[in-house]
């Protein structure tokens, strides 16, 4: 009798979506496209799965940037983080997560060019490149004047 082994094989892949609302119009526009998990956050999945001491906090914060480099499985942080703040919201649908943040006009009056969503208990809001960078994309979305509240949303899916 010939036994075949089955294999299983865990996936995280991901999108990221932001949505911009005009402060005065309400004009929303919404922007998409694929992020980069770098090697660091696929430890740190690895990390909390095994329950490591210390890599008890997932994916806490949101940064944005202004450096438009392409994203690069190497990054340890993003090329010139701009604002981070604690993500607003998380949720779980089956094998699906989102994480969104929401930063109004005045946090985020940048010429926004990269993003990307830090984790570990040592990831802090206040304290810009703290964290281990799980996830980094690029996003091209010009809010130097401060009139577009913005949310941020990172849904992976783990098939």
């Amino acid at each position: 009798m010939r036994l075949f082994k089955q294999r299983e094989h865990l996936q995280i892949c991901g999108r990221w979506r932001l949505t911009a609302r005009h402060t005065v119009t309400g004009e929303v526009i919404v922007k998409e496209g694929e992020n980069l998990i770098v090697t660091v956050g696929k430890a740190l999945v690895g990390e909390l799965l095994i329950d490591r001491p210390g890599y008890d906090t997932g994916l806490t914060v949101q940064a944005i940037g202004t450096n438009a480099a392409a994203p690069v499985i190497g990054n340890t942080t993003l090329g010139t983080e701009t604002a981070r703040k604690a993500i607003t919201s998380r949720t779980r649908d089956v094998n699906e997560i989102t994480l969104s943040t929401f930063f109004t006009a005045a946090q985020s009056t940048f010429n926004i060019k990269e993003a990307g969503v830090f984790g570990h208990s040592t990831a802090d809001p206040a304290t810009p490149g703290s964290g281990i960078l799980a996830s980094h994309w690029l996003v091209s979305f010009d809010n130097s004047a401060g009139t577009y509240d913005l949310t941020f949303d990172l849904v992976w899916t783990i098939g």
